[in-house]
């Protein structure tokens, strides 16, 4: 076995969303890889955490990989990128590329929760206050193009009398839960376990029934950080939509209310990586192109509304299930179908046209709406750039993210992409295309700031550990720590360059520093991995050390961490 580090990659920039990492943790298996990629703004002229990418990839530094902030996995380190995690911003499993946005700004922000994108863009949309309130901005937002097969039903339901219309089961989209047991609270099961009922007893646990059974209940859960309980409300909310447990493939009405609580569900089964259920639920969408997702379908009720009533990232987060579960070729296939409808709807804007090509449109409308759907398209891209890199296909990867340097507006965004190509090539084994691309970087930034920020260190020592200078990367790392102490990922990178200069006690030391300076942030599953495989190496007695991290697990957190047991090592 290689002695050498195993890379991934990360993306450290966080401007706009305060989202997930680039290389939040490294996983040994393809249902790990996938992550996301944010170029600035993606919903129109909001800068909205929008969901973006995923992937996380493993990678052995004698295969010529690489990564950014190290994960230690199988009592080997790995290295991965990701950007300081504000504690707003919990990784998303479902991430690989983090963030390729302007400058990092690392924002403490003390909420219990980090909301990962998606999580984000689900909270917004349970939000009324977020909702567009006039036509043209419910068009923009909602504007897809149904198929030809689509098309004839919604042309039949808009045309008969009321009440005269009767659809065929196979034009339907019939979804129903499958998850039927109550989600435990993960932390309290291992606190009762290892603590005592009696230590267990002291932690505040939050469940669905503790708050009001509707979407003001359902973002509590979701800001505080319980998501088995959110998953438990969500459960509660669409039973009593009509599509609960046993309703599978039995006809239902549709609404955006009804879809905007699938997506909540299915981001938080994705977070906390309910795969097997997230996906037996999902199947019956589909595409989500049946006549039953548009509200042509409901006349009565939209009289003359268009569009889908799909949220964009329930569509997007569909779309990208099968590269959670080792089959990217089967999200790329779907992501391009996206791709294709988006590009048309793009033509027609330029023409001066709505989305649908059906009328023409204000400048100002124009404006708006391609800001809109170019920013979706960029998202699109992104999952396209993290599905290519699982399949190793480095080159793919690239010409995606070259496309994406040419239309890019912004010296942060130019010198975003050109950090992620370098951490690409480094994956990809290509050192001298990385240091191209870090020059390439490193000029953009000279249009922002004139020193060196965390970014461009990281890069650096990505690149020294590239050609196993553990000490120069040390040194870069370090530099990128005094800027920002808080930043978790270069702790960890601190740490990996610690152990391979035989440092053993220092690399604990900063990890310990890290959690005791800021538990809420520190208190991650990437630096918890990775402490407790160095307690690991440095004694056979690390039960006491990994039953002290519970207790701050408990003290300061709720129940995010997917697999307490996997973190702690227990």
């Amino acid at each position: 076995m290689d002695n050498k580090p195993s890379l991934s990659q990360y993306f450290g920039d966080k401007e706009v969303p305060p989202a997930s990492q680039f290389f939040d943790e490294i996983g040994t298996s393809p249902s790990d890889m996938i992550q996301s990629i944010y170029l600035g703004e993606t919903e129109g002229n909001q800068a909205t955490s929008g969901n973006i990418f995923p992937t996380n990839m493993t990678a052995s530094f004698s295969q010529q990989k690489i990564p950014e902030e190290m994960t230690f996995t199988n009592v080997l380190p790995t290295v991965s990128g990701s950007a300081a995690v504000p504690a707003a911003s919990l990784p998303d499993p479902s991430t690989f590329f983090d963030t390729i946005g302007p400058e990092p700004q690392i924002v403490p922000a003390k909420s219990t929760i980090a909301n990962p994108a998606i999580l984000t863009e689900a909270l917004d949309g349970l939000s009324i206050k977020n909702q567009p309130v006039d036509k043209e901005a419910d068009r923009r937002r909602d504007a897809w193009l149904p198929n030809e097969e689509a098309k004839k039903t919604l042309m039949k339901a808009q045309s008969s009398p009321k009440g005269s219309f009767f659809p065929e089961r196979e034009v339907l989209t019939m979804p129903g839960l499958v998850l039927e047991e109550e989600l435990a609270d993960a932390l309290q099961e291992v606190a009762v376990k290892y603590l005592g009922v009696s230590s267990a007893g002291s932690r505040g646990v939050v469940r669905a029934e503790h708050v009001s059974r509707d979407e003001a209940g359902l973002r509590e859960l979701l800001r505080t950080g319980y998501l088995r309980a959110a998953v438990n409300l969500t459960h509660v909310l669409i039973s009593a939509a009509g599509q609960g447990v046993g309703r599978m493939h039995r006809p239902t009405k549709h609404t955006p209310r009804s879809l905007q609580l699938w997506l909540t569900r299915f981001a938080v089964m994705l977070r906390i990586k309910l795969t097997e259920p997230l996906l037996k639920e999902a199947e019956p969408f589909g595409d989500f192109n049946k006549p039953d997702m548009f509200y042509e379908f409901y006349p009565d009720t939209y009289e003359g509304r268009t569009g889908s009533l799909v949220p964009f990232s329930l569509r997007l987060l569909v779309a990208e299930l099968p590269a959670h579960v080792g089959k990217p070729e089967e999200a790329v296939d779907r992501l391009y179908a996206m791709l294709d409808t988006i590009q048309t709807m793009l033509s027609n804007l330029r023409e001066g046209k709505t989305e649908d090509g059906s009328a023409t449109i204000s400048e100002q409308d124009k404006t708006e709406s391609m800001r809109l759907w170019m920013g979706r398209e960029t998202r699109v891209m992104h999952s396209l750039v993290n599905c290519a890199i699982a399949m190793k296909d480095y080159r793919q990867a690239a010409r995606i993210l070259t496309s994406l340097q040419q239309q890019s507006t912004s010296p942060g965004q130019r010198r975003a992409i050109f950090s992620a190509l370098c951490r690409l090539w480094l994956l990809a084994g290509h050192v001298r295309a990385a240091m191209t691309c870090l020059d390439n970087a490193r000029e953009a930034r000279h249009h922002i700031c004139p020193t060196p920020d965390v970014r461009e260190y990281v890069d650096l020592g990505l690149i020294d550990i590239a050609h196993g200078k553990y000490q120069e990367a040390y040194n870069n790392f370090a530099r990128a720590a005094d800027q920002e102490p808080t930043n978790i990922m270069v702790a960890n990178n601190l740490s990996v360059c610690l152990l391979y200069m035989g440092r053993l006690k220092e690399a604990i030391a900063v990890l310990q520093k890290a959690i005791n300076s800021d538990p809420e942030r520190g208190l991650n599953e990437s630096l918890l991995i990775n402490l407790c495989t160095l307690y690991e190496l440095e004694s056979s007695k690390t039960n006491e050390k990994k039953i002290n991290l519970l207790r701050m697990l408990c003290k300061y957190k709720s129940d995010t961490i997917p697999n307490v047991l996997e973190c702690l090592k227990l």
